[in-house]
């Protein structure tokens, strides 16, 4: 029987053919992140775990078992996985994600050191500390120096410069005490108003009030009182902010905006705007997440869309979704107001005053403020300072000392935490001390 070479040719192709649609098909069931099941006798669908942290090379933990160290990604069946994540030296950091069959889902862990590592950054007496609106510098007031005319009102720069701090005096202490004035920054760095005020036995009313250059000294002796100037000066900055504030409010959805704007206070954005934490002012019920149902995998903590009047809530614009901080209290004193217009006729009282402050220091109306990541918030307790994940988990505890005036920053990069306390001083002695987050 003669052979056919086309027929045989047929054959070859048509059986190439075949491999080659087999072979892609599987790679792509593959990559999808189908596996056999042996137990089962199938192919079954699974997700894919991404594993990271900061600092990198931590044990996980998966169901309690050992399973690798981060970076990673793994490629595990569809369920409900305990994922915690360790390194020595380091708080551990703990959360049930759900997988999701061709899903990718993500467990990213920033560990904090147990024991920190503190170094001054002041000595003798500090007080009177002010961050400015982008967290870069720190107005302080320094005291006690041997030196009498190194006592005086400061500028320390956290980022830079080679040193990553740079310290500028900008006035003395010898005709103001300035521990007793109100520190209020310009929304552009430039300027630090000095209001001194005088309490009287049914209020409290301004006394004097001076502009200064944040760039350099100021002579006080010759620099010109500004306090009736103020309502302008309060116009001018209220209408900054207004500029500053407007376009980010408009990145969030109109529900969002209405309540930020409406009816809630101490609103504060993130470093990188994604999210806010606010403390509405009325009972109210966010509608469903729409823009949670439109993305393929979110974060799997439980969401607070029924907020209830003085709590505070963080809101995710990304993924639409709504966290509940139980951890968080506000000042009975002042309330912010985040400012979208310049008020129309500007009083200078000491209210206004206040409120141009808090619009960038949480510390005034809040025990929480963000971190540097914007993934976590800080917050001030009975027990010290802590630092808790942006959706109410995996709080750790940095130190049990308790900061003055509850001042607590995080550095640019969020490699430090600076606090205003005492350590290993006489009582009711102060300094910015350095927190080492490494």
């Amino acid at each position: 029987m003669r052979k056919n070479p086309k027929l045989n040719r047929i054959i070859v192709n048509i059986l190439a053919i075949i491999f080659l649609a087999g072979g892609t098909t599987a790679a792509i069931m593959y990559a999808k992140g189908y596996r056999p099941n042996l137990k089962e006798g199938s192919l079954k669908g699974s997700g894919l775990l991404n594993i990271t942290s900061y600092p990198k090379s931590a044990r996980v933990m998966i169901n309690d078992k050992l399973t690798t160290v981060t970076d990673d990604k793994l490629y595990l069946y569809p369920g409900n996985y305990a994922v915690k994540i360790e390194k020595d030296g380091f708080h551990p950091w703990m959360k049930t994600v759900p997988l999701k069959s061709e899903l990718v889902s993500n467990a990213d862990a920033r560990l904090f050191p147990i024991i920190t590592a503190t170094s001054p950054l002041t000595f003798y007496q500090a007080g009177n500390a002010s961050i400015n609106p982008d967290g870069t510098k720190i107005a302080y007031v320094l005291t006690k120096s041997p030196t009498e005319t190194a006592n005086g009102l400061y500028i320390h720069s956290l980022s830079g410069n080679f040193f990553n701090s740079q310290y500028i005096q900008i006035t003395d202490n010898a005709t103001k005490d300035f521990n007793k004035a109100l520190l209020i920054w310009s929304p552009d760095s430039t300027q630090i108003l000095a209001v001194f005020t005088e309490k009287t036995k049914t209020n409290e009313r301004i006394i004097s009030a001076m502009l200064l250059s944040t760039k350099g000294i100021n002579n006080i002796k010759t620099i010109t009182d500004v306090t009736l100037r103020l309502p302008l000066i309060i116009s001018q900055w209220q209408d900054q902010y207004a500029k500053i504030n407007l376009p980010t409010i408009a990145l969030y959805p109109k529900f969002m905006t209405d309540i930020l704007t409406n009816n809630a206070v101490n609103v504060y954005f993130s470093p990188d705007k994604d999210m806010v934490f606010y403390t509405p002012t009325a009972n109210i019920n966010l509608p469903e997440n729409e823009i949670g149902k439109a993305l393929p995998n979110i974060n799997s903590t439980q969401e607070t869309r029924n907020l209830q009047k003085d709590k505070t809530y963080v809101f995710d614009l990304k993924e639409g979704t709504n966290y509940s901080i139980p951890s968080a209290t506000g000042s009975s004193d002042i309330k912010k107001i985040i400012i979208t217009a310049a008020d129309a006729t500007p009083s200078a009282d000491i209210a206004s005053l206040k409120q141009l402050k808090a619009q960038t220091e949480s510390s005034i109306v809040s025990n929480i403020s963000w971190y540097t990541n914007s993934r976590q918030l800080i917050v001030t307790n009975q027990d010290g300072v802590n630092i808790i994940d942006y959706d109410g988990l995996n709080m750790v505890n940095i130190t049990y000392v308790q900061p003055l005036s509850n001042f607590v920053i995080s550095n640019p990069d969020g490699s430090r935490l600076i606090l205003l306390t005492n350590i290993n001083q006489k009582q009711d002695t102060y300094n910015l001390i350095s927190f080492d987050l490494k």
